[in-house]
């Protein structure tokens, strides 16, 4: 992407306004398809031209606009520009000697086989300040200039998070708003837009966000992209912020407040709008932005409260405001600083509202304030071990760190509160052991672990109910996206346990086929091949959701050869027509060119199933289905697909896989 830096003069502003006409398109003559026998392996051109195109002043002379040629197949190009003026380039300037005012400008593409498309769209030759388009402003379906767009197509940007979700309720106007879920960060909006340089802007936006977070922030921030673009990771994203703001109401989480951000485009002509959420569930609607009052704007106030690893009540304050000089400090207990980004250390547990003036050389000042709940941190772990004399006891060894009380849970609706307990199982099966470790502070950490109590073979389908770490007891309700980690073909070296903290993952050295994973990209064209998580498991746990062309289930499981087994999912689809596959492999396939031909007489296929679409029935209800093979070898892939769903339309979802 290319940013050119425009200066305008000061008596010469520009208005430039992007607008997407209709298209129109001739109808296809017989003359397309003069010859009576095609040549051989021949086609019939069926994508015929679409004329469109965008344009903006010259900073040089507001009466001269350039335009920007977007039709496509199309090789030759007839513009009028509605004032008996014409050209033949692809993308012309032209001077509007009339001045001020608006003009039909016309073009139509030509393709090689004479086939036309045209458009005509009103453009306005103005005198005066830029007003900048925010595209899906409103984050309302079907609102792109061209048409569509799915209110939020306009605030991807894959490289700093994962993309915004929609949500009917609660919104200001319209139908939808932005929401961002849990854990902080995950997920963002990024969109830029064209500004004048030297410019002051006011940016406004209306927020509201889930009460009771120990982190209620929602940050929206402007980039300069001229000047630092492209952005592409977080660390970028922060030193190219050249105005942001932090909201923290949470206080009505049905109401929405307005919040408006000043700042100055500075030599940038190319700024974006990027917005992020704490660790609370926030939501964001009907963006605006005004050519803002000339002088000086206020400075942006923010701050991230760090607690210390060694001393938890210790914290840094990272001070991330821009265009101020000097700030002060009030921690919330009587104590103050100047410092730019101080340390203070708390007499006692408590929660505390901190708060920051920043002030720029123009002695403009803005304030925020956070509040922080100060808790001991706690790590729960353990081990266990089977007792020698008797397969059915376990010996559990408390490894957990800063824990006051352990409160254990056998999975057998058994518990025990103390240290390194032991317990016998009554009977046979596979048990959740979960360890709850509490602070001084009631702060809580969680552990699990999968037990096979059995004497002889038991196969092991890891987390086939998809509620490891994300929902587990204790954690809250809040799901980290890890729980079908299990379920990836290239396992990640970390997953997030029930507190968000990074861990080893424990499936990160079972398996890898980064050589399928690869060819699923190539093949569908999806950037991800690992199942979505999702709360809409069965029985109101986590699940599975399969809902691009190349996502899968992949695990890797040991059996015994020559073995009957039962295997077992829940499914669910939702809309009719689309069907889910079940594939027990005898080998780790590299790509699916053989049981595309093939399906269940392929030579790597041990079993085949088509789970029976249930959508007619009940699209919200999930049915279980079951089938027998036999394991011609000693490890088999559980591989499951739908090569039919569509995003947010018609999707497949999963939950409760075992083999018995």
């Amino acid at each position: 992407m290319k940013y050119n830096v425009n200066i305008f003069n000061k008596t010469k502003l520009l208005l430039a306004i992007l607008v997407m006409g209709s298209i129109v398109v001739s109808c296809v003559g017989d003359e397309l398809f003069r010859d009576e026998l095609p040549g051989a392996n021949s086609k019939a051109d069926t994508v015929f031209p679409e004329a469109n195109f965008s344009y903006a002043s010259s900073s040089d002379d507001f009466r001269t606009i350039n335009f920007t040629n977007l039709s496509t197949e199309a090789l030759s190009f007839a513009w009028d520009f509605g004032d008996g003026n014409s050209s033949t380039e692809e993308d012309p300037s032209f001077t509007f000697e009339g001045g001020e005012g608006t003009y039909s400008v016309s073009l139509t593409a030509t393709d090689g086989n004479g086939m036309t498309g045209s458009t005509t769209i009103e453009v306005i030759v103005v005198e005066g300040p830029f007003q900048p388009i925010i595209l899906e402003a409103g984050f309302e379906d079907d609102t792109l200039p061209e048409g569509g767009g799915d209110g939020r197509d306009s605030w991807r940007n894959s490289d700093l998070g994962g993309v915004i979700q929609i949500t009917g309720s609660p919104v200001t106007f319209g139908d939808q708003g932005a929401k961002l879920p849990v854990p902080a960060g995950d997920r963002i909006g990024y969109q830029e837009i064209t500004v004048d340089p030297e410019t002051n802007y006011d940016l406004s936006f209306w927020y509201t966000m889930l009460s009771g977070s120990a982190d209620p922030r929602l940050i929206v921030s402007v980039l300069g992209v001229t000047e630092n673009g492209p952005i592409e990771t977080k660390e970028e994203a922060a030193d190219a912020t050249i105005a942001s703001v932090t909201v923290t109401d949470d206080s009505e989480p049905d109401v929405y407040v307005q919040q408006k951000l000043s700042f100055n485009s500075g030599i940038n002509n190319t700024v974006a709008i990027y917005f992020t959420n704490g660790d609370v569930e926030g939501r964001l609607d009907d963006f605006t932005i005004d050519i803002g009052a000339e002088g000086a704007v206020p400075p942006s106030a923010g701050f991230e409260s760090i607690q210390s690893e060694i001393d938890f009540l210790e914290y840094e304050f990272a001070n991330s405001s821009t265009g101020a000089v000097t700030y002060e400090w009030d921690f919330g207990d009587g104590n103050t600083s100047t410092d730019e980004s101080p340390t203070h250390v708390y007499a006692e547990p408590s929660t505390y509202t901190v708060t920051l003036v920043a002030t720029n050389e123009a002695g403009l000042s803005t304030t925020l304030a956070q509040s922080i709940e100060i808790l001991a941190p706690v790590t729960a772990d353990f081990t266990s071990q089977v007792d020698p004399d008797d397969y059915r006891t376990f010996n559990f060894m408390d490894a957990s760190e800063g824990a006051e009380t352990l409160l254990w849970e056998f999975g057998d609706g058994f518990q025990f509160t103390g240290m390194n307990p032991s317990h016998t199982y009554a009977e046979d099966g596979i048990y959740t052991v979960t360890l709850t470790a509490s602070s001084i502070t009631e702060n809580i950490s969680v552990a699990t672990e999968e037990l096979v109590v059995a004497q002889g073979f038991v196969v092991q389908v890891i987390n086939g109910n998809f509620d490891l770490y994300g929902t587990t007891p204790g954690c809250g309700g809040e799901s980290t996206g890890d729980n079908a980690d299990p379920w990836d073909m290239t396992t990640n070296s970390t997953i997030k346990d029930c507190d968000g903290n990074d861990i080893p993952s424990p499936y990160a050295d079972l398996w890898d086929n980064s050589a399928l994973d690869s060819w699923l990209e190539a093949e569908y064209g999806d950037n991800s091949e690992q199942a979505g998580s999702t709360s809409d498991g069965n029985n109101d746990t986590r699940g599975a959701k399969l809902d691009e062309t190349g996502r899968r289930l992949y695990q890797v499981v040991t059996v015994q050869q020559g073995e009957t087994y039962t295997f077992s999912i829940d499914a669910r689809t939702t809309a009719g027509g689309i069907t889910s596959e079940v594939f027990i492999l005898n080998t780790e396939i590299q790509d699916e060119t053989g049981i595309n031909a093939n399906l269940g007489a392929d030579a790597d296929v041990d079993a085949y199933f088509a789970i029976p679409n249930i959508f007619d029935t009940d699209g919200d209800a999930y049915a279980t289905s079951t089938f027998q093979f036999t394991a011609s070898t000693n490890q088999i892939v559980i591989y499951v697909r739908n090569i039919d769903v569509i995003d947010g339309s018609a999707e497949a979802f999963f939950d409760n896989i075992t083999i018995e």
